[in-house]
């Protein structure tokens, strides 16, 4: 049981830290791509994301990260629902990593192939997630790419969270233990 919340923890940091990153975008035009994924150590913006998102305190930009976190859980339900979009998902990022040689130099590549991939799979679905921010930075073509492929990563996190036993239900009343595992991991 400690394991599953370990998992779960750590997969709702990787969300969170790709959400912060959506809004450090969509509000002021800057984000750290190093920053997504790459081990428990890499996640430690995420952790904190996510304490300050569960803890009492929570201001504007916490709320909005759970509005965001709320509508994609919905979404990935009903994307895990469609094996051929699960399918399509693997594929094209089985492709992607066998094209990319140099991730910095191709960077606008990668983040438009994630982008594209987000928008045929996840974004049909219905309710449509609305990033909030400024009008001009998320019109932004660079912008908008980076926030659709962090947000493919964010619903990523999410399966990995529903995988180890992830639930809405766990998530409302589990607070303290996830409050719990997160000063674990991060001490």
């Amino acid at each position: 049981m400690t394991q599953d919340y370990e998992a779960r923890t750590i997969a709702l940091a990787g969300m969170q830290q790709c959400l912060a990153q959506v809004q450090q975008i969509a509000w002021h035009g800057n984000y750290d791509a190093a920053a997504v994924y790459g081990g428990v150590d890499k996640l430690q913006e995420g952790l904190n994301v996510l304490a300050s998102t569960l803890g009492q305190d929570t201001d504007k930009t916490a709320m909005e990260r759970l509005r965001y976190f709320a509508t994609l859980n919905v979404l990935t339900k009903k994307f895990l629902a469609d094996t051929n979009l699960i399918s399509q998902v693997s594929t094209t990022l089985n492709i992607l990593q066998g094209e990319i040689h140099d991730l910095q130099s191709q960077r606008d590549y990668v983040l438009q192939r994630l982008a594209r991939l987000y928008q045929n799979t996840i974004s049909p679905f219905r309710p449509q997630l609305i990033i909030h921010g400024q009008a001009n930075l998320l019109t932004e073509a660079q912008h908008s790419n980076a926030i659709r492929a962090l947000l493919l990563a964010a619903v990523r996190s999410i399966v990995l969270w529903r995988q180890a036993g992830g639930t809405q239900f766990n998530f409302l009343v589990g607070k303290s233990k996830y409050l719990r595992h997160i000063d674990h991991l991060l001490t």
